[in-house]
């Protein structure tokens, strides 16, 4: 079934290198349709065609980072290490091939986003992201005048549940790409290992579908409850389970923490991108553990897990701790911006 879009959808009629098409067609398509507010999503694929639409008087650009600017920098080593059969021979050499590469590519890599961000910052009216809390990582990519630099979270993807259930199922929850690189389910089921002999009643629940399930199913099968449900609508998973559980390299926002908290499920996550501060208050709105200490992490979970008291009063202050992310005060913070913006003028 094809998704119905709230508003039509358009695009660009040439392949991404082709800027000077694209950038002609995007120009006469801002001024077809009177349009004086771009908001770039992917500004780092996109940025090259914003002196075509700066050519206009009048038009705004804001460039939206979805992203922690330097996260797969500091986590590249790790990404070009991972080879298949590593345990072989031939794997062993092509990791120590990539080992002896991994100082050129991230100072490749980190001059790429140099000059990237550069680029994005010569023409953009606000440069948006997640968290202020990314600004030090930003710094180290470009450093000049970051005055027009802004922070939006985002937007609860369910409306505020006023009726929530906090005597929830003894479900320890994932929900997201069942993938080494980022995400390192593995590092779950790991976790898993420490404690599910201590807590017979509760079961992990991993809701989502990636190129390692098969691995990590077969790890888990020397365990005990350990469901893989495929890829499923997250939402019924997120009113039963009383815990979710992130174990991610890095995230942006983490969307799956918001989505849970909505429904009262208490997230137990690792410290290990500078949002997560946002969403998660220590000890008030779920539990944060230094990365990447799996015992610490398989510690603060069993406490939630043998403290019903403790997890209902957890459930109750995600449940209104969460609220101010709902889609109408971000809405309302994207409409402040456009004002401020339009009642500017760019020197």
């Amino acid at each position: 079934m094809d998704y119905a879009y709230p508003a039509s959808s358009y695009f660009f009629p040439y392949q991404v290198r082709e800027v000077e098409k694209n950038g002609l067609f995007f120009r006469g398509f801002l001024q077809e349709h009177r349009i004086d507010m771009v908001i770039d999503q992917d500004p780092q694929t996109y940025y090259k065609l914003y002196p075509f639409s700066k050519a206009l008087r009048g038009v705004y650009i804001i460039s939206v980072i979805h992203y922690n600017p330097l996260g797969i920098y500091h986590h590249l080593g790790e990404f070009v290490m991972w080879v298949p059969g590593k345990n072989t021979i031939m794997g062993k050499i092509r990791k120590m091939a990539r080992i002896i590469k991994i100082p050129m590519l991230k100072y490749d890599y980190k001059r790429t986003l140099q000059s990237d961000y550069g680029g994005i910052f010569r023409y953009t009216d606000a440069l948006c992201l997640l968290s202020l809390k990314f600004l030090p990582d930003l710094r180290q990519i470009y450093s000049k005048d970051l005055s027009r630099v802004i922070a939006i979270p985002n937007p609860n993807t369910y409306p505020a549940q006023e009726n929530t259930d906090f005597l929830k199922k003894k479900q320890i929850l994932y929900v997201g790409r069942i993938e080494w690189r980022q995400k390192r389910v593995g590092r779950l089921i790991d976790i898993w290992r420490y404690i599910y002999k201590d807590f017979p009643d509760w079961e992990l629940v991993i809701v989502g579908d990636g190129p390692i399930r098969q691995v990590l199913e077969q790890k888990a099968s020397k365990m005990e409850r350990v469901v893989f449900t495929g890829w499923q609508d997250p939402e019924s998973f997120y009113r039963d389970a009383s815990i979710l559980c992130l174990t991610s390299d890095f995230e942006g926002w983490g969307m799956v923490l918001t989505e849970a908290m909505t429904f009262g499920a208490v997230p137990v996550a690792f410290n290990s991108y500078a949002a997560i501060t946002d969403i998660i208050d220590d000890g008030k709105t779920g539990m944060l553990v230094p990365p990447f200490s799996h015992k610490e992490f398989a510690r603060k979970l069993g406490l939630l897990m043998k403290d019903e008291e403790l997890r209902m009063e957890m459930s109750k202050n995600c449940v209104q701790y969460v609220k101010r992310f709902d889609i109408q005060n971000v809405a309302d913070e994207w409409e402040r911006t456009f004002g401020r913006l339009k009642s500017t003028v760019r020197q």
